[in-house]
């Protein structure tokens, strides 16, 4: 055993938490007791992403196609679509080709996936990215709460780490579609060892676990945007929550004597809200100093960052309200809350209290508001969800319990501040940073609104999936809103297969446009037949789903031809340089479902085009929880107008469906 692997075990072994055992065995213990789970044996590799038939792929194509493009230009790419994939044609030789090296690979899609969706993209990460989260609001009486939480959320998560390290976490299962089946993990294990290093042709991505130097064993601290570095294993042992405390302390009291100082130090973070290839420029630029170096490879190694942040004076945009009630007041201050995760309000709030390129960021702020920011090219945010939500209940079971390590006596160093040292270039790269992170933090327009007529329990009742119901609902909306279809993202998770990520599930269907038609007020149609054809949607939309989940999706099979044509010399298919083709991945509606089970959280993030918007939604029982968001600079989008519209369709759905409940 070498010396990196001696000292780790060493620190793993004496730094168990007994209550985090017993926590973890709890759940292990639900697991063995539910029929469907036993059936399913975790020790055994999970199966390889399988490779969907090009024939069924080309179908779904020209299915999403049809309802976007108009008949002269869909008739154009039907004719590229079957010169692609007629007998003994460039498709077939491409399909031949990836099925050869999906022999050779864990999963074949996945590294052409990373660098498609994530590490060839030059925008910035904050807004454009990287979700936010808020977790439910702490009640702060004072900065000891504050900094008292801090140490029991870092305690919490190094006791997490333990299993996560040593890959003890209770396996996660499909909770419907072969229940029980158990899921890819590996997300879970790059979240505390991984971080984005930007590139000024693509950005790449490190892990720590694969090098080797020691693991790190410390977290950063950021401050009134001043960054610290806090150990919390010192000598083999890890810091009690009194200790952490203790150094946390230390860090708020030093970063507010240094701050509008010349000992501030301070700024740098902004560089990390740059698009990246400029961001990488900066990054090069503060390398050449040996202090800089150090700084930079303090953050990049560390575990994860913990933000503390001053408290925001939100004005909250009372206008911005479908129903003026508690319940929407309570909407907005969501939405305020959640901005702050997403890109800390202004260059004067905490929008330099950030390192966007790091996996996770926990933010705890002096009011109690409290979330995180993640980087997601490492995981999908149902998994950094399921981590939160289990962290933040034993965080709560080990309180009431009242475990505490009991303090060492020896004293601490004071945890070092990062000392940059900012040439005049640097410098007026951290100006521009700040004012153009500003206006793009003014740009954007997010509107977050708690449908409360019916949540994901009224689906049901008509034998509906809520997602797929959900899914068609967006589309009439947007229909609604710009009187056509466009290009529609939902993530589609394929754990199931090894190093499995995402797929896409494409709602903008003719079966879709065929109901909304239906819908419109000059329709003939009788209510019995709109509600059918309603039907008929959803139940498209659900295969469609049920097909990504099981591996046959479209998108990720079409990037590996095009990157397998381009790994093999082939002249690029006209499939892949249609118009047509650039038209279906721009998404101009982006839409996840992000469960969340605890009240007052939630994830969201931005657009991914300029005319686009973002929908998240959080299906409960009783409501649904919808964020969306677009940019004010462009005049076509209405994050308020679409959520209205979307709201009154959703209430007219209702009135349909409810007259065929008993039927």
């Amino acid at each position: 055993m070498n010396d990196k692997a001696t000292r780790r075990s060493l620190i793993l072994e004496a730094n168990k938490s007994h209550c985090l055992v017993k926590y973890i065995e709890n759940l292990l213990k639900k697991q063995r007791e539910d029929p469907d789970y036993v059936k399913w044996d975790v020790t055994k590799p999970l199966p390889k992403l399988p490779i969907p038939s090009l024939k069924q792929t080309l179908e779904k194509y020209l299915g999403c196609l049809m309802p976007i493009l108009s008949d002269k230009a869909y008739q154009s790419t039907q004719k590229i679509v079957k010169e692609f994939i007629r007998d003994g044609g460039v498709g077939e030789k491409l399909q031949n080709l990836l099925i050869k090296e999906s022999e050779t690979k864990e999963n074949w899609v996945y590294d052409w996936w990373l660098e498609d969706m994530y590490l060839k993209n030059k925008l910035p990460l904050p807004i454009n990215s990287n979700p936010g989260m808020i977790f439910p609001k702490e009640k702060f009486n004072d900065e000891d709460d504050q900094l008292k939480f801090a140490a029991r959320l870092i305690s919490g998560i190094m006791d997490y780490k333990f299993f996560i390290d040593q890959k003890k976490l209770p396996v996660d299962r499909c909770s419907w579609r072969e229940k029980g089946q158990p899921l890819c993990m590996e997300q879970y294990y790059r979240l505390f060892s991984s971080y984005r290093v930007p590139g000024i042709d693509q950005d790449k991505q490190v892990n720590s676990n694969n090098s080797l130097l020691v693991e790190p064993e410390h977290v950063i601290v950021i401050s009134r945007n001043q960054m610290f570095v806090l150990d919390v294993i010192v000598n083999f042992t890890r810091l009690s929550e009194d200790q952490l405390y203790h150094q946390l302390k230390r860090i708020k009291r030093q970063s507010e004597e240094d701050e509008n100082t010349s000992n501030g130090f301070a700024d740098v973070g902004f560089l990390t809200s740059l698009p990246r290839n400029e961001w990488a420029k900066a990054r090069l630029e503060l390398l050449r100093d040996s202090t800089n170096r150090d700084c930079i490879d303090m953050i990049e190694r560390c575990i994860f960052i913990v933000c503390l942040d001053k408290k925001v004076n939100h004005n909250s945009n009372k206008e911005n309200m479908i129903l003026e009630n508690e319940s929407e007041m309570s909407s907005i201050q969501m939405r305020d809350y959640v901005l702050q995760m997403l890109h800390g309000c202004s260059s004067e709030d905490n929008s330099g209290n950030r390192w966007f390129d790091k996996t996770m960021q926990f933010v705890i702020s002096e009011d109690g508001v409290c979330g995180l920011n993640y980087e997601h090219s490492i995981a999908e945010g149902i998994v950094v969800i399921q981590l939160s939500e289990h962290l933040f209940r034993y965080i709560e079971e080990k309180r009431k319990q009242k475990l505490y390590r009991m303090p060492s006596i020896c004293e601490l160093p004071v945890p070092r501040k990062l000392r940059w040292i900012v040439s005049e270039p640097i410098s007026a790269k951290i100006q521009e940073a700040k004012c153009s992170f500003d206006r793009r933090i003014a740009d954007l327009d997010l509107f977050v609104f708690k449908f409360e007529k019916f949540g994901r329990d009224f689906p049901k009742m008509i034998k509906a999936s809520p997602d797929s119901f959900i899914q068609v609902m967006l589309q009439f909306a947007y229909y609604r809103v710009h009187n056509c279809l466009v290009s529609t993202y939902e993530s589609a998770s394929t754990r199931r297969f090894r190093h499995g990520r995402v797929d896409n599930i494409r709602a903008n269907s003719c079966e879709a446009l065929a109901w909304i038609k239906s819908m419109q007020p000059n329709s003939t149609f009788t209510t019995k037949e709109k509600y059918d054809l309603f039907r008929i949607a959803v139940q498209h939309q659900t295969d469609l789903m049920v097909d990504n989940i099981l591996g046959n999706g479209m998108d990720c099979h079409l990037l590996a031809l095009r990157q397998v044509a381009i790994e093999n010399n082939y002249e690029i298919p006209t499939l892949f340089i249609d118009k047509s083709f650039e038209l279906s991945n721009r998404f101009s509606l982006s839409t996840s479902q992000i469960p969340t089970t605890m009240d007052g959280s939630f994830m969201c993030y931005g657009p991914v085009v300029h005319d686009g918007y973002g929908c998240a939604y959080n299906p409960k029982a009783n409501y649904i929880l919808f964020a969306i968001s677009s940019f004010k600079s462009c005049s076509m989008t209405s994050s308020k107008l679409f959520a209205e519209t979307l709201e009154k369709c959703l209430l007219e759905i209702y009135d349909l469906c409810t007259k065929f409940l008993n039927q």
